[in-house]
């Protein structure tokens, strides 16, 4: 019975939660831009702050919609971790929002200011690149994508013959983009905690498949965990992130 709550709050509770965290991005884009403007115009796409406020809301559009679309695992969470690292893991994002209001010493961007408008750029494309990755695994998963660690159906097709963790791999980008775009002490420490929850989460998951699939514990072995090997096969991969 509380297994069955839980998966129903995920896909409905869960999913407007991070909708809602998306909108909530749309006025800073537009102030941004309008304090663009008033500087003398100039592209927004080399605006660092244009930029990190539209990952922000990529990233919650994206985990919010694939939610919405989610449906009921093979097995449902049996621990409390199994719980709590998923809901830390992606909630944890959030706490960007606390950035207008941190010290100047943590918030400000650390990177030269002679790079900041290249940056800013190249930001917005790896994070694009990272939400693409995202929308063709979740794709190849169709309704199986989940926040909680559960048993889905394994997945061969798209970016699962090349890593086990094709959507993780999009978040690693996504972070990536989020440092370029706003190099401060306190954005460097944010991403460092959220991928090692994210490595903790994908532990675990595969800890549940193992358990599950005899093939797919002998497809850990020959797979790589989060990066593709230079000119490695096609492999099969599982259905978890």
């Amino acid at each position: 019975m509380l297994a069955s709550v839980l998966l129903f709050l995920e896909r409905f509770l869960l999913s407007p939660i991070f909708l809602y965290e998306a909108w909530t991005e749309v006025g800073p884009i537009r102030a941004e831009l309008a304090a663009l403007e008033a500087a003398g115009g100039g592209h927004p796409y080399t605006s660092p702050g244009v930029v990190w406020h539209l990952l922000v809301l990529v990233f919650n559009l994206q985990v919010g919609g694939f939610l919405l679309l989610s449906r009921k695992p093979s097995a449902a969470p049996r621990s409390a971790k199994e719980v709590l690292v998923p809901l830390v893991a992606n909630f944890f994002n959030l706490s960007n929002n606390l950035i207008p209001f941190a010290p100047e010493v943590l918030a400000r961007n650390r990177l030269p200011e002679s790079w900041q408008a290249n940056l800013s750029a190249a930001a917005l494309y790896l994070g694009l690149i990272g939400f693409g990755l995202a929308i063709w695994a979740t794709a190849s998963l169709g309704r199986s994508f989940g926040v909680l660690v559960a048993v889905r159906p394994v997945v061969t097709s798209g970016p699962y013959r090349y890593v086990r963790h094709p959507i993780y791999l999009s978040y690693v980008l996504q972070m990536g983009a989020w440092i370029a775009a706003n190099g401060s002490l306190l954005v460097l420490g944010f991403v460092a905690t959220f991928l090692a929850l994210l490595v903790w989460r994908a532990r675990l998951e595969e800890a549940r498949l193992a358990e599950h699939s005899a093939e797919y514990r002998a497809y850990v072995e020959r797979t790589p965990f989060l990066f593709p090997r230079l000119g490695a096969g096609r492999r099969p991969s599982a259905a978890d992130g």
